[in-house]
């Protein structure tokens, strides 16, 4: 399956200057736009996570073409928020990061006898969102994973490598411009 992590860079902080009922309805414009966009391309949306998506393509139905909706997904995030930002003042208008990897997940349920969620378990799915850690403002980060099985399809910059919490070993990343 394919993983995508979305987060909103800066929303901590504009936190403290709005009321709570304006500051949901604030996240809630930008978790729709993320939202949206991993709907538009068939994802499957895990979870919320505070100001942040968990996404996931080729589950629970098979998509040939996964990692390709994942890259589309991101790139349209990237313009939906641009959307909103002009509909939005200046001071609301909030960046994101997005990190995405392809490997192996368990799908399943999660949890106690109280409360219990269906979700994707794998040291692939803490990959896409240590990678996700790793994004800059408005960047689209691809593992090497996920860009070699569309490097004919996409223009990135150069590889990098990241270290990322919990690895031994540096990861390759590339940052994602746009479909070719």
């Amino acid at each position: 399956m394919t993983v995508l992590f979305a987060d909103i860079h800066g929303f901590t902080s504009i936190s403290e200057q709005l009321n709570a009922e304006d500051l949901v309805g604030l996240l809630n414009r930008y978790l729709a736009a993320m939202a949206n966009a991993v709907l538009a391309e068939e994802g499957t949306i895990d979870k919320f996570l505070g100001d942040a998506v968990m996404a996931w393509f080729n589950a629970p139905v098979p998509q040939q073409d996964h990692v390709l909706r994942a890259i589309r997904a991101a790139l349209a995030i990237r313009q939906a928020i641009r959307v909103l930002h002009d509909e939005l003042s200046p001071i609301f208008r909030l960046s994101f990061g997005i990190g995405i990897h392809v490997g192996e997940a368990v799908l399943g349920l999660v949890g106690t006898r109280d409360r219990i969620e269906y979700t994707a378990i794998s040291d692939d799915v803490n990959t896409a969102k240590r990678i996700q850690e790793h994004a800059g403002l408005d960047q689209i980060l691809l593992s090497a994973a996920t860009y070699e099985r569309v490097a004919d399809l996409v223009e990135v910059r150069p590889a990098v490598e990241i270290q990322v919490k919990g690895k031994q070993m540096p990861l390759k990343i590339y940052e994602l411009i746009k479909l070719r």
